[in-house]
């Protein structure tokens, strides 16, 4: 609202100070007095016309950035929320597989992770808590990434990351650090009952001009295998068969 008032004010002194001049050369053209009066009224007049129109102006111009900034503030909070999981806060699937798609002729790495026996808990405590065991879970995912990976919620409790431009020496200590960051979290799903969290994770490692689906696949059948080892398990794969397997 200052703003508004100061522009007006300057205009307002503008426009006085303009009519001032031209009333004064006008009237020294043609021999006519400059007199007080003259003065007073060329003042006075800008003051109860230019000042308000300008107020006016100025205070529909401010209304009106006003509200395309919220409009843009709302765009972009809209812009967010569709990206994102409500949940889990990570990238929901759709956005996570376009970003992924992004970067399809990058080498990169793959890790596909699933939350073991989590039938169990929805079954056990009901689903309230496999929400949070859920949010939990995403949060120990989201805990070792940095800037450049990208985390998703694939569906139900199953997730994916994806880190453009790593090499496949760098697959097996993410996943595990995701895998120690998810035992690690202390989950109670009823007053003094701890619940043991764990994920199995399959991983695979994108060559650079390879193909991003056979990448899925491959980082799905290890996530299988994971499972078969017992899960709480990091399974991996890349130019040369890498395996481990934690419980």
């Amino acid at each position: 609202m200052h703003s508004v008032v100061l522009k007006s004010a300057l205009v307002t002194i503008g426009v006085i100070a303009v009519g001032q001049v031209l009333s004064f050369s006008g009237r020294m053209a043609t021999g006519q007095e400059f007199t007080l009066y003259v003065f007073i009224m060329n003042s006075v007049l800008p003051l109860v016309t230019a000042m308000p129109a300008s107020l006016l102006i100025f205070w529909q111009q401010h209304r009106l950035s006003l509200a395309h900034s919220a409009l843009l503030k709302a765009h972009q909070e809209l812009a967010i929320k569709a990206a994102r999981d409500h949940l889990t806060g990570l990238l929901n699937r759709g956005t996570f597989l376009d970003r992924v798609g992004l970067h399809d002729g990058e080498p990169g790495v793959l890790l596909i992770v699933d939350a073991d026996n989590f039938k169990k808990i929805n079954d056990s405590f009901g689903h309230a808590e496999g929400d949070a065991a859920l949010r939990l879970i995403a949060a120990a995912i989201r805990s070792p990434l940095t800037d450049r990976s990208l985390a998703g919620r694939l569906g139900g409790e199953e997730f994916a990351v994806f880190v453009p431009g790593a090499s496949s020496s760098e697959g097996l200590p993410l996943a595990e650090a995701i895998r120690s960051a998810v035992a690690a979290v202390s989950f109670y799903p009823a007053p003094g009952t701890k619940y043991p969290l764990s994920v199995s994770i399959g991983v695979a490692v994108k060559a650079s001009g390879g193909d991003l689906l056979q990448t899925f696949r491959q980082a799905d059948a290890n996530l299988y295998q994971a499972k078969i080892n017992g899960r709480n398990a990091v399974v991996g794969s890349g130019p040369k068969p890498q395996l481990t397997v934690v419980q």
